[in-house]
Parts: structure tokens; sequence; C-alpha cells
């Protein structure tokens, strides 16, 4: 995929967000997300093993994976998400179709 410039040296994933649950009882919802931005035209992974919060944000890191959507009790309630930028760190609750708008006008 390197050869055809479809990943860019720089990025080893071609997913542009990493949707990442808190918990288990977010898995529902983190999929639903995911379903969304895909149907958006945004190249989504969502990361659905149990593994600690930092082991998310270190495997988005790791792949380069530009944004986060970070999916807990409070997401869930509120029907948002958190959209974490990994390269500045800023991070701000939008719904999903604004999450989506911010991530496609990168």
């Amino acid at each position: 995929m390197n050869k055809e410039n479809i990943i860019k040296d720089e990025n080893k994933s071609i997913a542009k967000v990493l949707v990442a649950p808190m918990n288990e009882e977010a898995n529902e919802y983190a999929l639903e997300v995911g379903t969304n931005l895909r149907e958006n035209n945004i190249n989504t992974e969502v990361f659905l093993e149990d593994k600690k919060f930092k082991a998310k944000l270190k495997y988005a890191d790791k792949l380069c994976i530009p944004y986060v959507i970070v999916i807990g009790e409070d997401e869930i309630k509120n029907k948002k998400v958190t959209l974490k930028d990994m390269v500045s760190g800023e991070q701000e609750t939008l719904k999903v179709e604004e999450a989506a708008k911010k991530i496609k006008s990168e």
C-alpha cells in the first residue's frame, strides 16, 4: 500500500480516527459511532479490546492515527463523543456529526 501511496510513509494506518470506548458498556455505542463515521467516508477503527485507556491512546499514537474518539458514560448519556486531536492534545465534546465534519475538514 505504501508503493501505491494509499498509505503515506508517515502514516502507519489508513484510519483517520480511532474510536476508543472507556469500558465494555460503551462498546455498543462505539460501534454505532464507528458506523456513522464510515458512512461519512472517514476511515475508522474501533478498539474493542479490553485494555487500559492509556494503551488505546498509545496504540493510536504508534500508528499515527490523528484523532481518537473517546466514549464513556457521559458521552453515551448525552449521545455525544469526545474528540481528541492526537497532535495538539486538545479535546472537545461534540455531536457525532460535528466530530465527523471536523475530522473531514483536516
